[in-house]
């Protein structure tokens, strides 16, 4: 897929604290709320979204935020960070792919493996010899997407969304 001519990705900055809270949240939601509670999902988001949240995210020096913008208008957005790997991964050198969002209109429309390749960019730049990430079973969509980028299956680990334990796949591969 070619990506838009005019898609460009760039690093999130302190101005865009509320648009990365509401974005996450209206994404998160159009994903994940046919298959959950609406409870678990407010809860969710409640606790994950909000400007002064996505402000602290911003401001982290161990975080870096990419913005997909088609046009001018966000189309999407991926986080990374330093955050110790579960045991079955390597100890040192990895970072964590925390969030990976689209807008449903710009998936499969050349958005994803940009700022995919971007954020593979960010990492290795930052010292990381791989990532990882978890992606939750129940979302093949997802799941196909990072096996066509190279992450692999290495464990399981639970993601609690509101009272509700699910079961998510922990996925690595090299930068």
């Amino acid at each position: 897929m070619t990506p838009p001519s005019d898609l460009i990705i760039r690093r999130g900055q302190p101005t865009d604290a509320a648009m990365l809270a509401e974005l996450g949240a209206r994404t998160f939601r159009d994903t994940y709320a046919v298959q959950n509670t609406p409870e678990n999902i407010t809860r969710y988001l409640a606790a994950n979204f909000g400007p002064a949240l996505q402000a602290e995210e911003l401001a982290d020096p161990g975080m870096t935020t990419l913005i997909a913008e088609v046009d001018g208008i966000p189309a999407g957005f991926a986080q990374v960070s330093r955050q110790t790997p579960p045991p079955e991964l390597p100890a040192e050198a990895g970072r964590f792919l925390s969030r990976f969002y689209l807008e449903q209109v710009w998936i499969g429309r050349g958005v994803a493996q940009p700022l995919m390749t971007a954020l593979l960019d960010t990492a290795r730049r930052d010292g990381a010899s791989y990532l990882w990430l978890t992606v939750w079973q129940e979302n093949p969509r997802a799941v196909a997407f990072y096996r066509k980028c190279g992450f692999v299956v290495a464990g399981q680990t639970t993601f609690v969304l509101g009272d509700d334990p699910q079961v998510d796949w922990l996925m690595a591969r090299a930068v």
